[in-house]
């Protein structure tokens, strides 16, 4: 078996999202099709965490300006949010990868943090956002590494969809 055909059937043996190929699942995470994976719940009233997987095409702009017209946005549709990086960040098998985290309280509700990588290969950007109260970042956390280092990137025409 070639190695294109190999990396065909692996791919098929997992759920995707586009194409997000989904190889690792946490305990206490549940599988959500078409979006990623959320938190199981713990306990009444308990904000659940989720991590989505997205993409986008960037019809040839660089990642950097992506990533700036993406925090505009943000930063007119969340209630005083704040805003740290972007900065570089590793990701297997991306030519440029960038890490940002965005906290903000909506409403009167608990702080909200959500941590997005933004993956570039070719024209195609993968982004991989978290989503969780900041109190629960910490218990969170190694769910979530776990869950981005099962990550794979279908194989394809790397500036399409």
């Amino acid at each position: 078996m070639n190695p294109a055909t190999e990396q065909q059937r692996i791919e098929q043996a997992f759920p995707q999202v586009g194409r997000w190929v989904i190889t690792a699942f946490p305990p206490g995470w549940m599988y959500v099709p078409g979006f990623g994976i959320r938190q199981m719940p713990v306990s009444q009233g308990q904000v659940m965490a989720n991590v989505g997987l997205g993409e986008d095409v960037t019809g040839g702009a660089p990642l950097a300006e992506y990533i700036g017209k993406q925090t505009k946005m943000m930063e007119q549709h969340l209630k005083e949010p704040k805003i740290a990086g972007p900065q570089g960040t590793g990701f297997a098998g991306a030519e440029e990868a960038q890490l940002l985290m965005v906290r903000h309280a909506p409403g009167a509700g608990e702080s909200m943090l959500h941590v997005q990588i933004y993956i570039r290969v070719g024209e195609w950007i993968g982004i991989v956002t978290l989503t969780t109260a900041e109190a629960q970042v910490r218990e969170v956390r190694p769910a979530y590494d776990y869950f981005v280092k099962g990550l794979r990137m279908k194989a394809g025409d790397a500036g399409g969809r």
